[in-house]
């Protein structure tokens, strides 16, 4: 029977996890770290150990400490910032998270894309993880969601997160033209929840995703 890693290696491999997310996709990491996307899961489970120079490439590539990736400590970045034209967005915790806004992790978007495509202000954007399965096949228990915390009420029919007991939950939203609003999780076992223009009103709306993403 193979033996299970060690937990060094699989602390290693969340950290290698983290550093691949700051791409695009995992097919971009791999060509820049000159392997193929296949060797980069044996790397995050901790069975394989990556090789030391795929480690700088990558790392060089996102301005991430070797320091930090080696031991888990001090600062992520080098000089404390991701580069120039990348912009680190905070993943915003929970009530229950092992960590608070002032030491959240963060995700890397291209500075480009996120004016083009997403169209919202730097410091109003926040990564929220999907926790449960309310939301299944769409959305999965571990999904990042990009949310625009700058939208503060429902507007139209979109994703929504909202706040409840310190929590983060993300339904999806249909309108009505009288006011009223249906909140909807995508998993059948989960009903709908239609709330009157008032109830609505008193929603505590952390934002609208703008764009999420999570394994396959």
């Amino acid at each position: 029977m193979r033996e299970a890693p060690a937990p060094f290696r699989l602390e290693f491999g969340e950290r290698i996890r983290w550093l691949l997310d700051q791409f695009d996709t995992r097919a971009v990491a791999a060509q820049i770290a000159a392997v193929s996307p296949e060797h980069l899961p044996s790397y995050i489970a901790g069975r394989t150990k990556p090789p030391f120079e795929l480690v700088v490439r990558l790392a060089a590539a996102r301005n991430v400490s070797l320091d930090w990736l080696a031991t888990g400590e001090g600062e992520r970045f080098v000089d404390g910032k991701a580069p120039d034209d990348f912009i680190a967005v905070p993943v915003q915790p929970d009530s229950d998270s092992r960590f608070d806004a002032a030491d959240a992790p963060a995700l890397l978007f291209s500075r480009a894309w996120l004016r083009t495509a997403i169209g919202a202000e730097d410091d109003k954007l926040r990564i929220v993880i999907q926790r449960g399965n309310a939301n299944e096949p769409a959305l999965r228990d571990g999904d990042a969601l990009l949310v625009d915390t700058g939208v503060s009420r429902i507007a139209d029919d979109a994703l929504y997160v909202f706040v409840r007991d310190g929590r983060h939950l993300a339904r999806f939203v249909e309108t009505f033209v009288d006011g009223s609003v249906a909140l909807k999780s995508r998993n059948p076992d989960y009903g709908v929840q239609t709330l009157s223009r008032e109830e609505a009103g008193r929603l505590s709306v952390f934002g609208r995703v703008r764009w999420r993403a999570g394994a396959v």
